[in-house]
């Protein structure tokens, strides 16, 4: 079972080996074209640590999911983008949905109305989890774009960000723990 946890700035080294250990069909979904793996280097070298969060998906310790929160208060002030990634082995075991949710709770809590997807009109995965947070979904051309309406934060909601940010950090320990034993006993 994975641990969900939010990536601190300090950990963004983690993130470039997920987006390349997907499979050629994931990343052409997840970057809605064909990227080469200077392209994946650079997007993550370049990312705005002030602006995104990432929530990782962790199993013995290695990222194998990722949600990628992208906020610009300039340009968008109540708006945010999400991007959702999950390695093959880890897909169809509610993996995706766990990490879109909990960045929902994110975007919601920092004042965000509305969160958008864009992806390739035949993403079947992604038209679920919009479907399943109630999202717009709006086809153009080979496009899909998605808009999920948050509302305003409130007690249950801030709660639940702090529960899950306090369950991730005791679970990074146990994952490494048993990580570790399960490596010493082979």
């Amino acid at each position: 079972m994975p641990v969900y946890r939010t990536l601190l700035p300090q950990q963004r080294h983690r993130y470039p080996g997920h987006l390349l250990r997907l499979e050629r069909k994931d990343r052409y979904a997840r970057f809605a074209g064909t990227v080469s793996d200077a392209v994946i280097e650079r997007h993550c070298a370049t990312l705005d640590w002030g602006r995104t969060t990432v929530v990782g998906a962790f199993h013995q310790g290695e990222l194998r999911g990722a949600v990628e929160l992208c906020t610009d208060r300039l340009i968008w002030p109540h708006e945010a983008e999400l991007a959702v990634s999950v390695e093959t082995p880890f897909q169809g075991q509610g993996v995706g949905t766990a990490l879109v949710r909990r960045a929902l709770t994110i975007a919601r809590n920092r004042g965000i109305a509305r969160v958008h997807m864009l992806a390739l009109g035949d993403n079947r995965r992604i038209r679920r989890l919009a479907r399943r947070f109630g999202g717009a979904l709006e086809l153009n051309g080979g496009e899909l774009a998605v808009a999920i309406g948050l509302p305003p934060p409130n007690q249950f909601s801030l709660a639940l960000e702090a529960f899950e940010a306090g369950a991730g950090a005791v679970g990074a320990v146990l994952d490494q723990w048993q990580g570790g034993v399960v490596g010493q006993a082979a």
